[in-house]
Formats: structure tokens, C-alpha cells, sequence
């Protein structure tokens, strides 16, 4: 015999080894009765039930018939859930009545039994296995009939006894009730008898042995052979392991649900039911996706990547103000079931019967589904740098560049003045070789893997999430180096544009600032810019004194409330805490944008934005994708700035 036995090793047993095997049914507890502590179940009858193996299986209900030696010795206590160190109860009564068996189980006064009665008295359990043998079959032939009219082919119990009763949680297989008959759950081995020559089929003749009496034409009677109750504990345990792998091993191969998958496990359903039960799960999610793909549009690819798109995103819980068509539907769809959809929607065959990691190979190959991944990452990308609060912007400038080679900024504001042009005379030339600044693009990137694992994960950050966060980092990166930029500058009293007196945002100090901005000179230093102050750029340390200075109706310095407050909205106020990691003293007031150069943000050929690209990486089975982006920066002038050094 194999050590362990499987859907065809039933199949093909033989008759005797048929015979020895111990079976079992499934019952339902009847009513409780409190005062007596037991409980009554009918768990056999006469009515013809179909075995494992197709044949009608007739149980004889009658006193002569069902041994009731092991019950009369008292050596069959009532177990919960098949273990032996947990006895709940004792049968007190085991008999037959027209044709049908009938037990009486008392619980025990054990802190453990006053729980499991406690359950059944409150219908929360209900089940009961019985496991019993056959000592003696009654054979019919098929063709033949038996003396009481039960036409073969069919297998009769003419004497057989329970050896075992445990209340369950789930009966084995909560559909059986006492309407079938299976194989005792486990692998046997050592129980059934090496197979003899004649081999057995439901429904095929079955010969009589030389030593077998024959009681009717085409009958036979067959004494099995003694059990042993320690090896039937042992195989039902292994058989269950088996069963759990086997129910495991389904899920994992067609993506069920962590839910249903512990459904089957917990309710002890046999593989057989689940392998029924899949082909309705399958069933039905096909359904709902083939009414979604109706409502789409076939052709409408486009429409049906944005659904998808969206659908994922809004897994990830990012924010879509207006999601595409059909995408709220999906979106309790995986990654494995999306996959699973392209691939059926371009006519790929087998796809329900991919493993996880067959499918990730097969959806990697599909354009479709990786001009999704690359819409979903882009999407969060969008978001991510769209979204990020930063200040850079309002009083910087920005400038575009066509190459990586050093470009050169003149020093246009305040230029050389025009001079008068005699009649015929010539115009001058400015001289602007001397006032320029450096300017280069530089690249930023990052790159990351999307992966076998992470698909089968279902893991939608790595989409989502990550390249938000990535694009939210190349922003802050810039918003930092202006800062960086802003603080460089040189400041000093030789370029009148650093306070001679260090403070706190205030009326006194704010106005010497403000007056150092106007009075800055032009390259011949001949003329004043007249430059107007627009932005207060400063530290988070000072956003309460900076608000109370511009938005007071009275002077925050006056010495009572009728003197009125000159800078009350007169400049823009700019906090971020790149300053305070700079300089957290420190303030500066800038002039308008472009009244001189200031500093400026260069971009490639404009695009303001990272670049996403990705492509296939067969090395690590994953999918590759890197973000980068093209900037520069630079500060042009230092007219255009102010700094106090605070506190």
C-alpha cells in the first residue's frame, strides 16, 4: 500500500479492502434536555445513501445488526472534535427503533464538558461524527435483489458497531448529514489489507470467495477483519494535515480570498466539495467581471486602463476627484485579478489555471497590463509633486534651458542707463560681459523595482504610495536648495543689502530693510533701483511675530492702539522651515519677481515635472522603474534681497 492515499487509490481499491475500511457519517445533535444533561441524535438509518465510491450502502438497524459490546463495556466515551484526552460525555443509551439508530449522550461535570454543553444547549454546535466498521457485508450483485427488495448492485451491513463519537464544531463535511457514506478520514495505512487479485469497481460483479457463503443468488456475505482504533486516530490525524495542504495549495493556484480559504479549513469541508464549491467561486467572479467589461466597451481600451488605473489608486487611497467608469466596481479587484482580466480580455488561454508566479510572468509579457502599472505610477507621481506644500515658487523665478552645457544669465535689471543719440549718430552698446552668471542643468533620479513578490502580495504601495512620495521628495529637494540659494548670497554692507542692526521682524527693523531694498544701485552704481519690497521670507521661529506685524490694524510697536500700522498687508508673507535648518535667526524681504534677476529654477526645455520610465528586468523578475527629473539653480543678483541676521 502507499503511504498515503488519494482520490485514486480509492478508486482503485479493491473489495476487501473496501470492506475494511472504517467509515463514518455525519449527524445532528436533537433536542437538549437541561435537567438531565443529555442530548438525543439518530445517526444511521435504513434508507439506501450512496458511498464514496457510487454504491447504495444499507446500514440494518436492528438490535441483532448494530453491535453495542463496546458500548455495554463502557469503553466508548464521547469525545470533542476527535481528541482523545477530551471526553465531554458518555452514551447512556444506544438503540434501534423502525429502522433507524438512536444514541442519548449525558455531558460530564468537567469545567471543559460544562462549556461544550453550554454550546449545544445554545445551538451554537450542533454537529456529530460517528465512525463505525462493518464486521459482516451483505453483497448484492448488480442485476440480482436482495430478500427484502433492495436491487444491486448495493452493499448491505449485516452487522457492524460505532467505535467512535465526537461532537465537532463542522462535521467533516457539513453536506454528508446521515445521507452518505465516506472513507474514515485518513491515509489507512496499515489498516486495509494488501489489494488481493480481484479488483472491485462500483456496480461491477462481485465474486464470491471460496469460503464466503452464498445466502441468495447473487449475494454474498463477507466477514471483515478486526480494527485497530490507535492507527484509525493516527491516519485521521494525518489526513487532516493532508486536507488543510491540499485546500492551501487550491487557494494559492486560483487566488481565493483569505476568508473563504479559512471557511473551507475551519468547517472541515473535504477537497472534493472544495473543488466543487471553486468552480462556483470562479464562476460567479467571472460573471462580475464580464458585466463590468459589458458596461466598458470592448474596444474601449483606453477607457478600460483608466478604470483599472483608478480602481487601483483608489485601493491605495489616494484621492480621485472624478474616477473613470467602471473603476469603483474594480476596485475590489487584486492585482493577481486585474492581471488575471487582461489576460482574458486578450484571449490568452489557462489563465484560471496559473500559479501565482506563471501569471506574473504571463501579465509581465502583456503590454496592457504594463501600461497600467505605468498609468498608476504616473497618476501617483502627479499627485505626489502637485500636492507637496512647498514656498520656492512665489519668489523665485523660472527659467528653461535646452542642454546640459553651462549657460550664462545677464545682469539685465538695473542695466547701464540709455544714452542720447546724436543726429546720425551711433547707438552704445551695453556692456554685458562682465555682469553674467553660470547656469546648469543637473539630474536627480531614483529607481525602484516592482516584483514577483510584491504582486503576489498584493502590495500596492510600491505603486501608489511610493511614487507619491518619491515626486513629494523632488520638490522638497528644490525648495530646499533655493533656500540654500537664498542664504548664499553675499551679504554685506559693501552691497547694501545687510541690516546694520540684527532683530526680530519689527516696524523699526523692517523699515531699515526696507529702505536698503530701495536704495540698492545699479551696475554703475550712479542710480538708485527704487526697488519695492513684495515678500517677508522667514524662519518658522518668527510666523507669529511676522503675522501680528501685517496684519495688525494698529503699529504692533506703538505705545497705544491710535497709532496705525504702515506695514499692515504690505508684504507677502513666506515661512518655510528650510530656513530654520539654514538659519532659524535669520530673515530676508525680497523685491517683486523679475524687477532684478533674483534666483532662478532652470528646467529642461521647461518640463517642471519628474520623467517616469520603466521597462522589464528578466534578472530579478520584476519590473523596473526610475524617476528623474532635470533642474538647476542659481542665484543671479543680490539686489534683490535683504538680510537681517535677527535676534
Amino acid at each position: 500500500m502507499p503511504s498515503k492515499l488519494n482520490d485514486e487509490h480509492y478508486r482503485n481499491m479493491s473489495r476487501d479492502e473496501r470492506m475494511n475500511i472504517p467509515r463514518w457519517r455525519s449527524a445532528a445533535l436533537g433536542q437538549f434536555n437541561e435537567e438531565n444533561r443529555t442530548v438525543e441524535m439518530s445517526f444511521a438509518s435504513e434508507t439506501p445513501c450512496l458511498d464514496w465510491w457510487g454504491d447504495k450502502e444499507i446500514l440494518r438497524c436492528n438490535d441483532e445488526a448494530m453491535n453495542t459490546e463496546r458500548f455495554a463495556a463502557g469503553v466508548m466515551p464521547i469525545l470533542f472534535n476527535h481528541k482523545r484526552d477530551a471526553v465531554v460525555g458518555k452514551p447512556t443509551r444506544i438503540w434501534t427503533e423502525s429502522g433507524r439508530a438512536y444514541a442519548e449522550i449525558q455531558f460530564a461535570q468537567t469545567e471543559e464538558a460544562e462549556k461544550i454543553m453550554g454550546l449545544v444547549k445554545d445551538g451554537f454546535i450542533r454537529g456529530v461524527s460517528v465512525g463505525y466498521r462493518v464486521n459482516e457485508w451483505t453483497l448484492i450483485e448488480k442485476g440480482h435483489k436482495s430478500e427484502d427488495g433492495i436491487e444491486g448492485p448495493a452493499w448491505i451491513a449485516s452487522r457492524w458497531e460505532v467505535f467512535e463519537a465526537s461532537i465537532v464544531t463542522v462535521p467533516a463535511d457539513a453536506s454528508v448529514g446521515v445521507g452518505r457514506s465516506l472513507p474514515f478520514p485518513d491515509d489507512f495505512e496499515n489498516i486495509v489489507p494488501e489489494r488481493s487479485s480481484g479488483e472491485l469497481r462500483g456496480g461491477e460483479k462481485m465474486p464470491v470467495k471460496e469460503n464466503q457463503t452464498e445466502e441468495v443468488r447473487g449475494t454474498a456475505t463477507v466477514v471483515a477483519a478486526a480494527v485497530n482504533e490507535d492507527e484509525i486516530r493516527a491516519a485521521a490525524q494525518k489526513k487532516e494535515r493532508q486536507r488543510c495542504a491540499d485546500i492551501n495549495e487550491l487557494c494559492d493556484k486560483f487566488d481565493i480570498e483569505s476568508e473563504q480559504r479559512s471557511k473551507w479549513i475551519n468547517d472541515g469541508t473535504n477537497v472534493e466539495t472544495v473543488n466543487r464549491e471553486l468552480l462556483e467561486v470562479i464562476s460567479k467572479r467571472n460573471a462580475a467581471r464580464a458585466s463590468v467589461k459589458l458596461e466598458m466597451g470592448v474596444a474601449e481600451e483606453d477607457k478600460l486602463r483608466a478604470a483599472y488605473r483608478d480602481a487601483l489608486a483608489l485601493r491605495a487611497g489616494l484621492a480621485i476627484a472624478k474616477p473613470a467608469d467602471g473603476a469603483e466596481k474594480m476596485r475590489g479587484m487584486s492585482q493577481r485579478d486585474i492581471a488575471r482580466d487582461i489576460l482574458m480580455r486578450a484571449g490568452e488561454k489557462d489563465v484560471l489555471q496559473l500559479n501565482a508566479d506563471e501569471l506574473f510572468v504571463r501579465a509581465m509579457s502583456s503590454s496592457t497590463y504594463s501600461d497600467l502599472l505605468n498609468a498608476t505610477v504616473r497618476l501617483s507621481m502627479s499627485q505626489g509633486y502637485a500636492e507637496v506644500d512647498t514656498t520656492f515658487e512665489a519668489w523665485t523665478v523660472e527659467g528653461t534651458l535646452s542642454d546640459f552645457k553651462t549657460a550664462y544669465r545677464y545682469k539685465l535689471g538695473g542695466a547701464q542707463e540709455p544714452e542720447l543719440i546724436p543726429e546720425n549718430g551711433e547707438f552704445t552698446r551695453a556692456k554685458l560681459d562682465k555682469e553674467k552668471t553660470a547656469v546648469q542643468l543637473g539630474t536627480d533620479g531614483i529607481a525602484w523595482d516592482y516584483t514577483r513578490q510584491l504582486f503576489i502580495n498584493d502590495d500596492l504601495d510600491i505603486l501608489a504610495k511610493f511614487p507619491y512620495r518619491f515626486a513629494a521628495a523632488f520638490k522638497r529637494k528644490i525648495n530646499r536648495l533655493a533656500y540654500t540659494a537664498l542664504a548664499g548670497i553675499t551679504y554685506s554692507s559693501a552691497n547694501g543689502n545687510l541690516a546694520t542692526k540684527a532683530g526680530v521682524p519689527s516696524t523699526e527693523t523692517l523699515s531699515a530693510a526696507r529702505q536698503l531694498l530701495r536704495k540698492q544701485k545699479d551696475f554703475s552704481k550712479k542710480y538708485s533701483l527704487n526697488l519695492n519690497a513684495k515678500y517677508l521670507i522667514i524662519p518658522s521661529t518668527y510666523e507669529t511675530t511676522a503675522e501680528q506685524l501685517l496684519r495688525s490694524l494698529a503699529d504692533p510697536d506703538g505705545a497705544h492702539s491710535g497709532v496705525a500700522n504702515v506695514f499692515r498687508n504690505s508684504l507677502d508673507i513666506v515661512v518655510d522651515t528650510a530656513l530654520d535648518d539654514i538659519n532659524a535667526d535669520a530673515w530676508y524681504i525680497a523685491a517683486a519677481k523679475n524687477q532684478v534677476e533674483g534666483i532662478e529654477i532652470s528646467y529642461l526645455n521647461g518640463n517642471k515635472t519628474p520623467i517616469l520610465e520603466s521597462k522589464d528586468s528578466f534578472d530579478t523578475l520584476a519590473r523596473s522603474f526610475r524617476m528623474y527629473l532635470d533642474f538647476g539653480i542659481a542665484a543671479l543678483d543680490y539686489r534683490g534681497f535683504v538680510k537681517n541676521a535677527g535676534k
